[in-house]
């Protein structure tokens, strides 16, 4: 199966229980080898001097500055040890819309996705962690290494979309003192308010989180290919539209592509990755994609 793996249309993976086989199956359609970690790697380097005081380690002794000058002093760093990949997984009740198109819905796209890349990157000795939220944090794992795919995993499955879009409330546990910095992957179809959008991200950014944000679409929210008078039923408590949508056909894809545009734009002026997917496409295309846009920014 790996020969073919990377032809498995995402239909098909739906039919996959199992996200920790599903996000074997995916990282097999990409090149072994072929892509870096998503993360900045370990690397130390040298801060200043402190002098020496009794109790401490004689191992960091600069010994050259005392063969030169009589001196005890110690060795600082400043060290950048494996940051962690924190996937930030947009779980609310918009997440939860499934197209005829597509076969699946897009939290379970999402879904795979971020199981996937979790499994690339602890395959490549970096940790992981998860952030399921939607206008809170329902489940948080920090980034860790052993064990860490099958609870994320675990946590993905266990949830079903719920919940409206608040990417400031869902995600502020990241941007709290306490969090760890790290590259942050936000998984999300975006609906959210820009202002909301934007706050979130300059959060994260503050906090010295790296960021990356995959805009996920149902092939439907594209085109808004649905033919003939059709009801419309708000995913998060926004109510019912009765409407003809050929005729609102070419202002829908005007807002749409506005959209885009200011999210593309919010991500280049903070430095963040920007990837678009659609529901309806092989997994490992977008997933090749955020790696490229990552190993572009280094």
């Amino acid at each position: 199966m790996s020969a073919l793996s990377h032809l498995v249309p995402p239909s098909e993976l739906a039919r996959v229980q199992r996200l920790e086989v599903v996000a074997r199956i995916i990282v097999e359609g990409l090149m072994s080898g072929a892509h870096r970690s998503p993360l900045k790697g370990a690397s130390v380097d040298f801060a200043d001097h402190r002098p020496y005081v009794p109790g401490d380690d004689l191992r960091h002794l600069d010994w050259k500055v005392l063969g030169r000058s009589d001196r005890l002093v110690l060795k600082r760093y400043e060290a950048e040890t494996d940051l962690g990949c924190i996937l930030a997984v947009d779980g609310s009740g918009s997440m939860g819309y499934a197209g005829g198109r597509a076969g699946l819905s897009k939290y379970r796209y999402a879904a795979m996705f971020a199981a996937a890349l979790a499994h690339l990157t602890l395959q490549q000795q970096d940790r992981a962690g998860l952030m399921l939220w939607h206008e809170k944090a329902i489940n948080e794992l920090p980034a860790r290494f052993q064990g860490q795919l099958e609870r994320i995993c675990r946590a993905l499955e266990a949830h079903q979309p719920t919940g409206v879009t608040d990417a400031a409330k869902g995600l502020e546990h990241l941007t709290a003192p306490a969090a760890h910095r790290g590259l942050v992957v936000l998984v999300s179809d975006l609906m959210a308010e820009p202002q909301a959008l934007s706050d979130a991200c300059d959060r994260l950014r503050a906090r010295g989180h790296d960021l990356a944000v995959v805009w996920v679409l149902d092939p439907d929210e594209l085109d808004l290919g649905v033919g003939g008078v059709s009801r419309f039923m708000g995913l998060e408590n926004d109510g019912e539209l009765l409407a003809e949508p050929r005729s609102l056909a070419t202002a829908y894809r005007a807002q749409v592509e506005a959209h885009r545009h200011m999210l593309a734009s919010l991500c280049r002026s903070r430095a963040a990755a920007f990837i678009e997917c659609r529901t309806d496409e092989p997994l490992h295309l977008p997933l090749n994609r955020l790696l490229v846009e990552l190993d572009r920014r280094r």
